[in-house]
């Protein structure tokens, strides 16, 4: 792990801790069934991962980003560092070990929908350790973002947030063990549709915002795909609707959605603004093949807003 040289706390917008991994894309059509054999249209190599690519996000629009994590020190390893560093995440505290492996994952893309499946290959040593953090006393941010994938280390970094008063966002994609554990210190929910309706056991996004709206978060939002998200704070829920656009893939699609809300936040917008401009960033990712290729920039995605007719921007 390399630390900081001064004594001075280095400062961010937001510093991000969760997975990472290499994405191997492949676009596909047909979509095979089993025992199908089909070819590749196009193959496509590229860093992957919930919480660092919200953090390319967020770096793409001009905030200034940390990552905190493990990777392996093998070549998938060298290509998330190298990917994070071009696109201005700061990777000090990204620690290559060479006793584990870079998590893979394998992404079958349907060229007629854009709908994708995920295989992850992810070596369960790459958890990060109590003694992996010494260096946290030397940094400071406005948000962290997390993804409760370890709740016991999430919960500890959320502590250290908490206490500079900084804000927590989470996002969980799917169910998964200990993410309650995590909750007490989330400020900004931000889930897929997926989680929210399976979590609380209702069939209707906007029971199931309700439902988790009832923890205390300041803010719930439920992503509902092409349709945009659905929005809670306080006693106010509303849709936010989506924008149409010709989908080549929606890998990364919510990791994106991530990073711009987390900028909305960081500029202090409205709720509605900040839903329609995530919503937005994500619909223009979902026009390149891959998580980040697409990632739009602030100017880029203003434009796209305001031929849409909206007057936010």
């Amino acid at each position: 792990m390399v630390k900081s040289d001064s004594n001075k706390k280095n400062r961010y917008d937001c510093v991000g801790l969760g997975v990472n991994a290499v994405d191997y894309l492949c676009l596909l059509d047909p979509y095979p069934h089993v025992d199908d054999k089909v070819d590749v249209i196009k193959l496509s190599v590229q860093g992957g991962g919930p919480v660092p690519t919200a953090l390319v996000t967020l770096a793409r629009l001009g905030a200034r980003v940390c990552y905190i994590g493990k990777v392996g020190d093998d070549p998938e390893g060298r290509l998330v560092k190298s990917e994070l560093q071009k696109e201005g995440v700061d990777v000090r505290f990204l620690w290559c070990d060479k006793k584990i492996k870079t998590a893979k994952a394998f992404i079958w893309v349907d060229k007629n929908s854009g709908e994708r499946t995920v295989a992850l290959d992810r070596d369960k040593k790459d958890n990060l350790k109590k003694e992996d953090l010494k260096f946290l006393n030397s940094i400071s941010t406005r948000f962290l973002h997390i993804d409760a994938r370890e709740p016991e280390i999430n919960v500890l970094v959320a502590r250290w947030a908490k206490k500079q008063n900084a804000e927590v966002c989470l996002d969980v994609g799917s169910l998964r063990k200990g993410v309650e554990k995590v909750f007490p210190f989330v400020d900004h929910l931000i889930v897929s549709r997926r989680f929210a309706c399976g979590f609380v056991k209702r069939s209707d996004p906007f029971k199931a915002c309700k439902e988790l709206m009832k923890r205390g978060f300041k803010t719930v939002v439920v992503t509902i795909g092409e349709d945009g998200c659905i929005c809670g704070t306080g006693d106010n829920i509303f849709l936010s609707p989506g924008f149409k656009v010709k989908v080549i893939d929606t890998t990364g699609a919510g990791d994106v959605f991530h990073g711009a809300f987390i900028y909305g936040l960081l500029k202090r917008w409205s709720l509605r603004k900040i839903a329609e401009f995530a919503n937005a960033c994500a619909a223009l990712k979902c026009k390149r093949l891959g998580g980040r290729a697409g990632i739009p920039s602030l100017r880029k995605v203003k434009n796209f807003i305001k031929n849409f007719g909206s007057s936010s921007f």
